[in-house]
């Protein structure tokens, strides 16, 4: 026999709780973008590369001698290299750009041995030796640098002032040095000062970067959890109330897979992006993109950058994405295709980030193992990208070189990062700085989250246990990690150089395939 059911499941339902029928709206917010100094409008490759090393020491050298006065004292003896044959072992100071001769920096000399059958050197995660030299250069003259230097953490291309001797045998010893962004220090947690922010209202800009979708080991459920979550489709009355809050993605590169779904038959998956009647792997990811895109665009506006696995050009700074390859989000008037780097304002709080080749590439050339170090470090030179041109592709800019930080930024990002990080540091005079280390979507399935009224800064993270295939990579990437950090060599100066290389983890995908 059936119980009786309870009295109250047979009334009518309880009008307490009207949040679910409470219509929600999201916030809105002033928007600036300031991504016009890295576009290239008119594209000339006829100039050398010497003139972005001019232009940068130009444009930094009266910020470096004021940070250097501030350090050693307005007395300090300013020097040009040109000068120090005078200077007879006077302590002076000296202006110029970091060069940094690596043995085993990579060079077209070694693939045309390859071509000829000669043994070549095996793929490298560090390229930093216990013979590297540092050389201190200017516009006219260059010197070798000795004592005390951090040289394995230096990268070629970062615009130092040192306080040294020079030793007239051709080497200048260094006893101080100073770098353009002046001492870093950790900032406290203090409120954020000059925003314009509403004590009603707070609000959000979330930062999600390498969604690569169109592999094999893409996370399709976890990316339409965090589709849900933005959308205001995913949760209870609280959920929805505070997604409400979040007044603007911005996706930072590798929307795209740089391996996409092998197709039966099929040996051949280079990306054919400009094939015609050609059933491209690459095509199809496209659409998977243009799907999420168009998902986030009908609810909230979304600002697109280029990464390196994405259609777009190579050489920093890379441009906006073409509206014609997302016909279903372009509909919407809230996606834009932005820079890499990227650079805008939201509700007056300054964003300046990239897709993270800088970050990555700065990993290679420099002992620095954690990559939130490195963005420090990039603020700290002032320079987005000093390794652009020497190991880090880049436009030959003639008049200019737009990587240079003038204006410092409230927060500062990179994308495509093995893990989420985050700190802030104090900037000019003594503002407080964001910096975040966005995580890469399709290995740690989560997003930051930055909060524009305090600066404070979380990650969300849509796990599932239901996914049909484990991601290989990840362990890996985690276990060379932890042996960077108990200073195991992974392919560096002191090791073979036969274990598996942590930047080419996600590129070689083919045994994983296979197996």
């Amino acid at each position: 026999m059936m119980a009786a059911a309870p009295q109250y499941l047979l009334s009518e339902p309880s009008k307490q709780d009207e949040s679910f029928s409470k219509s929600l709206k999201r916030h809105s917010c002033s928007y600036e973008s300031h991504c016009d100094r890295f576009k290239v409008e008119n594209r000339v490759f006829n100039q050398q590369y010497s003139h972005v090393y001019f232009m940068r020491l130009a444009k930094m050298r009266e910020r470096i001698k004021e940070m250097a006065k501030q350090k050693w004292g307005e007395d300090v003896l300013m020097k040009s290299l040109a000068e120090l044959e005078n200077t007879e072992g006077e302590l002076c100071c000296v202006v110029g750009t970091i060069f940094k001769k690596m043995e085993l920096q990579p060079s077209i000399l070694k693939e045309i041995s390859a071509k000829h059958h000669l043994t070549p050197h095996p793929p490298r995660t560090k390229y930093v030796g216990v013979n590297d030299k540092l050389i201190l250069e200017d516009e006219v003259q260059r010197i070798t640098l000795t004592g005390n230097l951090p040289s394995r953490d230096l990268v070629t291309g970062v615009v130092v002032a040192l306080l040294g001797r020079d030793l007239h045998n051709g080497c200048f010893n260094v006893e101080e040095y100073c770098f353009a962004g002046g001492t870093q220090n950790e900032c406290a947690d203090e409120p954020v000062v000059g925003m314009e922010t509403d004590s009603k209202e707070t609000k959000y800009v979330l930062l999600v970067s390498g969604l690569n979708l169109g592999s094999s080991w893409s996370d399709q459920l976890s990316v339409e959890m965090m589709v849900d979550y933005v959308t205001g489709q995913l949760g209870g009355p609280e959920d929805q109330q505070f997604c409400s809050n979040i007044v603007r993605v911005v996706v930072a590169g590798n929307s795209i897979t740089d391996k996409p779904l092998k197709a039966e038959g099929k040996k051949d998956t280079k990306p054919q992006f400009s094939a015609r009647n050609v059933d491209a792997e690459t095509v199809e990811a496209i659409r998977e993109v243009d799907n999420v895109l168009s998902q986030l665009a009908s609810c909230v506006p979304v600002d697109l950058m280029a990464g390196s696995h994405d259609p777009s050009n190579h050489l920093l700074p890379q441009q906006p994405p073409h509206r014609c390859m997302f016909p279903r989000a372009n509909k919407y008037g809230t996606l834009s295709g932005v820079t890499n780097p990227y650079c805008a304002s939201v509700d007056g709080v300054m964003f300046l980030g990239t897709s993270g080749q800088n970050v990555e590439n700065i990993f290679k050339f420099s002992s620095v193992n954690d990559r939130l170090t490195i963005l420090e470090n990039t603020f700290l030179w002032r320079h987005i990208s000093p390794t652009s041109p020497d190991t880090l592709n880049c436009y030959p800019f003639k008049g200019d070189d737009p990587f240079v930080i003038e204006k410092c930024p409230d927060v500062y990002f990179a994308g495509n990062q093995p893990s989420f990080q985050h700190k802030t540091v104090t900037g000019d005079n003594g503002k407080p700085v964001l910096l975040v280390s966005v995580p890469t979507f399709d290995l740690t399935h989560s997003c930051a989250l930055v909060n524009l009224s305090t600066l404070e800064c979380q990650e969300l993270t849509f796990a599932t246990s239901l996914e049909s295939k484990p991601n290989p990579q990840l362990a890996r990437l985690r276990e060379m990690e932890a042996e960077l950090e108990k200073g195991v060599s992974v392919g560096g100066a002191s090791g073979d150089g036969e274990e598996e290389s942590i930047l080419h983890l996600m590129m070689d995908m083919d045994e994983l395939d296979e197996d």
